[in-house]
């Protein structure tokens, strides 16, 4: 009976180290397979003919096109004046690629190319099984092309915009490579990582929505405007879920302020009460939807972020409190990354407002245009309790990428959520 007992061992350790080595040579396999339709992407600024900027993209067996993020190509998208784009592929040719069109929501980009895979990457119709062992695969840091396993997790939660969860490295050159199943077929993008082997892949779904516009519509004619429409789109849909939603309230110091408005809004908090020699007693509330989309190297966009801060110095002289106040009011600022080439500079209103219930505040709203997409501003909107010597609460949000009609539906919604006593 031992000695049956001893074989069923051995059996099942071999069957494992069968399944390990089963396993190793299929990943083997795929990367053998498709590494021929891995491409590095590369900008190019023209003057010197240096690379400024590396990527990876693959080529798609319908329609030959190749896949990468928009990240990747942006300078040659913004200013092909200075910048052009090129392939080198595993056999070290090169070749001229052209952007035709873009999904900067989604982080995508389609490109023209006159190279020809021999085995390209068909997207796969059906989601994976949540824990199926999926494969990145692109160029990290410029130091050749690789295949990483990792775990598919399904979508990421508490995301407006949808991305893959994915348990593995995506490290920077891997970004806009390809992830696959177990057959070599996409089912995502490598878009951004995490660290601690966490990565975030585009939805094979918006590259097949991308394709269909694509196939529908032909080449873009006007890729600024597209990218107009696209965060024009974005923003009233994400809008629309928020203003429309039924803001619960909570407790705050001296008064109310929205708590998580939507799934996508995630709050945090922080005080400082329980430290006995601090003398500015100060409970802060964090609110954003954190995610945001890329525009250029230094210009982001789509943010929400709301905060709240309830202060108290009672054993504080009124001027010493206010000198206090003061300095975090004015910690207040834009949210995203612009420059001043990107954005307008803010122009501010200020006033004295009186809430129903007889309290006073300082409000300052300010707006700043963008000079590339007609119709979208960043806003800041700031306002200060004013009726209590020595504590007070401040209220403060930023929107990044938003109409006017949008900031200021926002706006009064916000007003109207926000009390103290």
């Amino acid at each position: 009976m031992r000695l049956q007992t001893f074989y069923c061992a051995v059996l099942s350790v071999l069957l494992l180290l069968c399944s390990a080595q089963g396993r190793a040579d299929s990943a083997e396999q795929l990367f053998a397979r498709f590494e021929p339709s891995l491409l590095q992407v590369r900008v190019l600024e023209r003057a010197s003919g240096a690379k400024a900027a590396i990527g990876t993209g693959f080529v798609l067996a319908d329609p030959a096109l190749v896949v990468t993020n928009y990240h990747v190509v942006s300078e040659a998208v913004l200013a092909p004046e200075k910048f052009e784009l090129e392939y080198l592929n595993s056999s070290q040719q090169k070749g001229a690629l052209q952007v035709l069109a873009v999904d900067v929501i989604n982080d995508l980009a389609l490109v023209s190319t006159d190279y020809r895979a021999p085995h390209p990457f068909q997207i796969q119709p059906q989601k994976p099984v949540q824990g199926a062992t999926i494969y990145s695969l692109g160029n990290p840091h410029d130091l050749g092309m690789i295949l990483v396993p990792g775990t598919y997790n399904g979508l990421q939660k508490y995301s407006f915009y949808p991305r893959i969860h994915f348990t593995g490295a995506v490290n920077s050159g891997m970004s806009g490579g390809p992830a696959v199943d177990a057959n070599g077929q996409v089912v995502g993008v490598n878009v951004a990582s995490a660290g601690n082997q966490l990565g975030f892949l585009v939805p094979a779904e918006a590259l097949q929505r991308l394709l269909a516009r694509f196939q529908q519509e032909g080449q873009s004619r006007d890729l600024r405007a597209d990218i107009e429409r696209q965060l024009l789109a974005s923003q009233q849909s994400m809008f629309s879920q928020i203003l429309n939603a039924d803001w619960k309230l909570k407790d705050f110091g001296i008064g109310k302020v929205p708590d998580e408005v939507v799934p996508f809004v995630r709050c945090w908090g922080e005080s400082n009460i329980e430290k006995d020699k601090e003398v500015l007693k100060k409970v802060t509330a964090f609110c954003s939807q954190s995610e945001e989309i890329f525009l250029s190297q230094h210009f982001t966009s789509g943010r929400v972020e709301m905060q709240f801060e309830w202060l108290e110095g009672k054993d504080l002289h009124p001027l010493q409190f206010f000198s206090l106040y003061e300095q975090n009011i004015s910690r207040a600022n834009a949210d995203n990354q612009a420059l001043k080439e990107d954005v307008t500079a803010f122009e501010c209103q200020h006033q004295v407002v009186q809430q129903p219930g007889g309290q006073h505040a300082k409000t300052i709203y300010c707006v700043r245009a963008y000079r590339a997409y007609a119709g979208l501003y960043d806003v800041l909107y700031l306002a200060a309790s004013l009726d209590h010597q020595q504590q007070g609460l401040i209220s403060h949000y930023t929107l990044s990428g938003v109409s006017q009609d949008t900031a200021r539906a926002f706006s009064q919604k916000f007003s109207g959520a926000v009390s103290w006593q």
